[in-house]
């Protein structure tokens, strides 16, 4: 009997003992043969018939096998360790480094066999102090449990501590400068896939984001700047040339004037890794619109360092 196609897996083989069963294809077709490892995409087994190795995308499987390597996955997870492993507790963690307070996402289930995306979530000016208040409706919509679920990652949310934040400078001075630090931090502790590092913000964070790239430009994936970029100039539009960036605008901003985004615009309208959105009305407090839709969210998980 013919089964699906043989394709070739990717990412990181976690290992189980084999075992025969019968695995049933989305169009009822029917295979038996013995599960071998599995990846975050896709399951090798092993037929008993012949011992011919197969590949098979996860999303080819039944509901009911794709539990089983879910729950198989589950059995086989190898812990975090280190120093932000108690972090990665499923809800918002509050902690501090080097005297840079911040918030940590991560579900408490995440493997160190595998490696995870990392969100670094860069808020609005605020006048605010307090460490936690920062997390708004840019670093939740990654959090979301359904959105989470489809692309678990880790998520950084640092605090633009004052004087800083609520003089809209806090990405750029000292706040920024030690955010940059933590990022490699957990880069080096964590299990984070070092080619989906991705920075995204809101107005000072939207000028943040891009100011971090032009920064480190080998460390991030993708930018998603919303009212708010680091401007027009040679070095800028040299990074995004290389850098995917999305920029989201409101043409009626009474903050930040949507003609410093236009000028941008003009500048990497030949790039091809460069998108821009303006929207008619919304004014500056545009986050939420740009963060909860799903395509922003799929375009940047699709991002990979090049």
């Amino acid at each position: 009997m013919k089964f699906w196609p043989l394709l070739v897996g990717c990412g990181i083989l976690l290992l189980s003992g084999a075992r025969s069963r019968e695995w049933t294809a989305t169009d009822g077709r029917k295979l038996e043969a013995e599960f071998v490892s599995t990846t975050e995409d896709s399951v090798i087994v092993k037929r008993a018939a012949d011992g011919r190795t197969f590949t098979l995308p996860l999303k080819s499987l039944s509901k009911a096998d794709q539990t089983w390597v879910k729950e198989e996955l589950a059995k086989n997870v190898k812990p975090v360790e280190g120093p932000y492993a108690a972090l990665l507790t499923g809800e918002w963690a509050l902690s501090e480094d080097d005297g840079l307070p911040f918030a940590l996402f991560g579900a408490k289930d995440l493997g160190a066999s595998k490696r995870y995306p990392l969100v670094v979530a860069l808020h609005e000016r605020s006048p605010n102090a307090e460490n936690g208040k920062q997390l708004g409706a840019v670093s939740k919509s990654f959090s979301e449990p359904a959105r989470y679920e489809k692309n678990p990652c880790i998520i950084f949310a640092p605090l633009g501590y004052q004087p800083y934040g609520g003089q809209g400078i806090a990405w750029s001075k000292e706040p920024g400068i030690k955010s940059l630090a933590t990022i490699q931090k957990l880069i080096t502790s964590l299990p984070i896939d070092e080619d989906r590092v991705y920075v995204v913000g809101h107005a000072m964070g939207g000028m943040g984001s891009c100011q971090f790239a032009v920064k480190e430009p080998q460390r991030f994936a993708a930018v998603v700047a919303a009212a708010g970029n680091s401007g027009r100039n040679p070095v800028m539009v040299e990074i995004f040339n290389r850098v995917p960036l999305w920029l989201f605008h409101a043409a009626d901003d009474p903050i930040f004037d949507v003609e410093y985004t236009r000028n941008v615009v003009d500048g990497l309208k030949r790039s091809d890794t460069f998108k821009y959105t303006e929207y008619r009305s919304g004014g500056h407090d545009i986050a939420e619109r740009v963060f909860k839709d799903d395509e922003v969210h799929d375009w940047i998980f699709q991002q990979r360092r090049k």
